[in-house]
Formats: structure tokens, C-alpha cells, sequence
């Protein structure tokens, strides 16, 4: 009887104690790197997202003039725009993770198929032999020499019986969990759509608007004549900026590297693109209000990538009225380098770049003529004209760097 109580409490200790599952898995490390890089962007988003709209609150408490409508204008865009960006992140991960709750169903529906027949077979059989099955079959074994190849048989057979029925059951509950989870995930899905689809039209509400505001100044004396006011006190603030920048910095620079001065006219252009606007005065064709440029502007696709034309630090990135995005970088030998009307940055402020390395992206904010690139040149604080500064035969500037070297 000392073998029939063992095999009794092995069975029971079986079926109620074991645990299996059939779906444990854990992703390749591809996916986590994956996921990894969705989530670091989906958070710079969010920080992008935070930081624009801290900036249009700000704009609210300001004095309303028309750059400061342009600018508050482009923000708006700008918003939307890494709105549109975040939900169409968030949209992709939605998609994937219903296709990849939709494949864990079909395994999950197809687990339960497999072992159901299979249960109800035993479920048969042990029903049969009654409550004490394992047991009963057990002491039928007529010879004591086969008592022990039997016991383990009959614990084997309890044991996938038990492993069988614990996936079974995990497997059922998993399937229900996964059901709501999917349900879930749609409806949030479809939200993240319509959400989508509003931010869409905001957009291009936004775009049209900004449209409406410049049309309006092209086509008004007063707002023109306004609008050359704004564009000549802008002009002030941005030497004044570029004088201070001057004030704060050392001459350590200087003395480590060549001055840009010695290479006047051979140096490779910041950007490809057609020269829309020159350096000097121009005259509006329809008012005859003139204004005066500082620099000059190259015509260019949004998203096109701005090169540093030498050597030198960023001394400034960040949003000025009248230019947008503004890029200030600091060249050995007094010569600051500008550019304006930028969608983004590629580099960060302090940081030392090379000739040739990108350093931001064309884009249209402060400009009053769509997608192009504001270009200035500035020798100890006076702009002089950038083509001068220019290779005639409109190289663009690229890195004078061996790869090997670094």
C-alpha cells in the first residue's frame, strides 16, 4: 500500500500543482532596439511639443505685429506638424500591436484546438475508471516485479495529463485577456486615427492662413510699409545680437586655427539651390518701399540639408523674430557665418563643426517667400555681401577632412 499512497499524492500534486504555459517568449534583441528608439523619440517629441506650446503661450502676453503673426503662425505649424509626426508614431505602434495580438489569438485558438480533443479523451477515460483512476490503474498491475515500471508510466501519464490541462486553461484565459486587450488597443487605435486625420485639416487651416497674411501684406500699402518697419527693427536686434555674441567670446580660437579671411571667394556654398535674393537694397515692385538685405537668399526644398561653410562653433541657435530658426556660427578670424529660416537643427549650441558637416535643415519659418535658406555673412560684426565670400562656381562646401584621420 506504500506505493499505491505515493502514486495517489504524486497524482493529485499533479494535476492541482503544476504550472506550464505554451506562449512564454522573449523578444529578439532587434525588436528592443527598435522599441527602444521608437520610445526615445516619441519622448523628444513630446519635449519638442511642451516647449512650442510654452513658447505660443508666451507669444500671447506680446505685442501683436506682423512678424510676431508670422511667428506665432509658424509656431502653430510647427506644432501641428510634430503633433501629426507623434500621432503617426503612435498610430504605427497601435497597428503593430494588433497585428501582433491578432497572431497571439490565432496561436492561442489554435493551442486550444489541439489540446481539447485530446482532454476530453482522458476526460472519458478517467471518468470511467472513476475518482481514484490513477490508483485503480495501478493495482491492476498483476505482477509485483512490474509495480515499479508501472507507478512511473502512470506518474508520467498524470503528469501530461496535468501539464495539459494547466495549458489549457492558461491558454483559455490568455485568450479571453487578449480578446479585451485587442478591443482595447482598436478603439484607441481608431481615436489616435480621427485625432490624426483633425490635426490634418489643422494644419493645413494653419498653412492657409499664413498664405492669407502674406498675400494681404503683398497687396496692402500700409501693411507693406508696416511690414518693412518690422523687418528693419529685426535687423537692428539681429546685429546687436551678433555684437554681444562678439563681446562674450575669446580669442582662443584664433590662435588654433586658420582664419576663414584667407580663403574669401573660395569657400563651398552652405546649400544647393537657385539665389533668390541678393545682398543689398531692394525695392518692392508694387509700394516701392524699400528695404535693405544683410545677406542673401538661396531657394531650396524644405528639409534640404544646410552645410557649415568652415570651421567653427555654434554661437546660436534658437528662434529670432524676422529670420525664424536662426543658426549663428563663430569662425576663427571675426567672420560669423548666419543662416535663417531653418525647419530644424542638427547640431546643438557650443558644439565645434567642420566645413561641410550639416548643420540644419531649410525650411520656411520667417521666411515671406516659402521654402528657401537666409544667408548672412558677418566680418567683426558688419555683413558684407556672402557672395563675395562665395566659390563663383557654386560648389557647395564639403568636408576637407580625411575619415581616416579622425
Amino acid at each position: 500500500m506504500r506505493y499505491v499512497t505515493l502514486s495517489f499524492g504524486l497524482a493529485v500534486g499533479l494535476v492541482f500543482g503544476f504550472v506550464g504555459s505554451t506562449l512564454g517568449s522573449s523578444e529578439a534583441p532587434d525588436v528592443e532596439v527598435r522599441l527602444a528608439d521608437e520610445e526615445a523619440k516619441l519622448e523628444l517629441l513630446n519635449a519638442k511639443l511642451a516647449a512650442l506650446e510654452d513658447e505660443l503661450v508666451s507669444l500671447g502676453s506680446q505685442q501683436t505685429t506682423l512678424l510676431g503673426e508670422l511667428h506665432r503662425l509658424d509656431i502653430q505649424i510647427r506644432v501641428a506638424d510634430e503633433q501629426l509626426e507623434l500621432l503617426g508614431l503612435q498610430l504605427k505602434r497601435g497597428y503593430r500591436e494588433i497585428d501582433e495580438n491578432l497572431k497571439r489569438i490565432q496561436a492561442l485558438e489554435a493551442s486550444i484546438s489541439e489540446l481539447k480533443p485530446y482532454l476530453e479523451g482522458r476526460a472519458v477515460s478517467l471518468y470511467k475508471l472513476g475518482r481514484v483512476g490513477y490508483v485503480r490503474m495501478l493495482l491492476s498491475v498483476e505482477q509485483p516485479s512490474e509495480l515499479t515500471r508501472a507507478y512511473r508510466y502512470i506518474s508520467r501519464l498524470a503528469r501530461e495529463d496535468a501539464n495539459k490541462m494547466t495549458r489549457f486553461l492558461e491558454d483559455q484565459t490568455a485568450l479571453e485577456e487578449t480578446k479585451a486587450v485587442l478591443l482595447e488597443q482598436t478603439e484607441r487605435t481608431l481615436a489616435t486615427r480621427q485625432q490624426l486625420e483633425a490635426t490634418t485639416r489643422t494644419l493645413a487651416s494653419r498653412k492657409t492662413s499664413r498664405s492669407t497674411l502674406l498675400e494681404e501684406v503683398s497687396n496692402r500699402r500700409e501693411m507693406a510699409g508696416t511690414l518693412v518697419y518690422e523687418l528693419e527693427q529685426a535687423r537692428e536686434k539681429l546685429g546687436a545680437l551678433v555684437d554681444g555674441l562678439i563681446a562674450g567670446e575669446t580669442s582662443e580660437v584664433d590662435t588654433i586655427h586658420l582664419p576663414m579671411r584667407i580663403f574669401e571667394g573660395e569657400i563651398g556654398w552652405p546649400v544647393s539651390g537657385e539665389l533668390d535674393g541678393r545682398f543689398g537694397t531692394q525695392r518692392h515692385p508694387r509700394f516701392q518701399t524699400v528695404t535693405v538685405r544683410n545677406g542673401i537668399e538661396i531657394g531650396a526644398p524644405e528639409g534640404t540639408t544646410v552645410n557649415a561653410i568652415y570651421d567653427g562653433e555654434i554661437a546660436y541657435a534658437s528662434w529670432f523674430e524676422g529670420y525664424g530658426k536662426l543658426l549663428i556660427v563663430r569662425h576663427p578670424g571675426g567672420v560669423h557665418s548666419l543662416y535663417g529660416y531653418l525647419s530644424d537643427f542638427s547640431v546643438e549650441q557650443g558644439v565645434w563643426v567642420r566645413q561641410g558637416d550639416p548643420i540644419a535643415f531649410v525650411g520656411d519659418t520667417g521666411s515671406l517667400a516659402g521654402p528657401r535658406l537666409y544667408f548672412e555673412v558677418r566680418v567683426e560684426g558688419t555683413p558684407v555681401d556672402p557672395e563675395s565670400w562665395l566659390d563663383p562656381s557654386r560648389k557647395l562646401a564639403v568636408s576637407t577632412v580625411d575619415p581616416e584621420s579622425n
